[in-house]
């Protein structure tokens, strides 16, 4: 019975992982299409395309509020210790979104974390949905303003102003601020799932095997 249990189990996981690569492939091609995407308006889209796709690229004349940001720590980003920057962003209708702006080194903390600039400036960047947090994922901390996930409600209510609750923007912009390196066209994502779907059913396999074997030797 218990043989059955694990065949069972690793099909289900060998087909869950088949699913999950359909769904990687899905993001990774999402992602490649904004190379070639015009920019959408960022005050056209939340007027009139209320359920907009995520990777959708945007326009907006903006300004970004400092004085109201949070920080991701990013320990491995290029290879170095430091954070990513998240402000307020608000659009030439008073829309108010989070942004994303982009990586800086550690040792920048204190510039960044001291600048309540307010910047008024062309912003390009593309939509991303806050995801659900993760098991292993650290819960955010406010009260030290450092963030692991994109809770908007959560930092909604740390910042004290309403803003968009569908999604978020990563900045593609370059300032000409050295310190600061928005997100760049190229992804970073894993793809192993067809690897761990073969995994999977090659170990359903080898039970079954192994079972028929023990029953061939059983009944001998």
């Amino acid at each position: 019975m218990f043989s059955f249990f694990c065949i069972l189990l690793t099909i289900y996981l060998g087909v869950w992982q088949l699913e999950r690569l359909k769904w990687k492939q899905a993001l990774i091609q999402n992602f490649d299409n904004l190379l070639e995407q015009r920019p959408l308006s960022l005050s056209m889209a939340n007027m009139k395309y209320r359920n907009i796709d995520e990777f959708t690229k945007i326009i907006a004349n903006a300004k970004i509020d400092r004085s109201k940001k949070i920080f991701f720590p990013a320990k491995t980003y290029n290879g170095k210790n430091g954070f990513f920057l998240a402000s307020l962003l608000i659009d030439n209708h008073d829309n108010k979104y989070l942004i994303d702006e982009g990586w800086f080194e550690y040792n920048q903390y204190d510039y960044f974390k001291n600048n309540s600039d307010t910047l008024s400036l062309e912003i390009i960047g593309y939509l991303r949905y806050p995801t659900e947090k993760k098991i292993f994922t650290p819960k955010n901390s406010p009260d030290t303003n450092e963030w692991y996930y994109y809770d908007l409600q959560e930092i909604q209510n740390f910042f004290g102003v309403e803003i968009n609750q569908n999604f978020f923007i990563k900045n593609i912009t370059d300032y000409g601020n050295d310190l600061l390196f928005p997100s760049n066209m190229k992804h970073n994502f894993s793809n192993n799932h067809l690897q761990y779907a073969i995994t999977w059913f090659m170990m359903s396999i080898s039970i079954f095997i192994i079972y028929i074997i023990y029953l061939i030797k059983k009944y001998k």
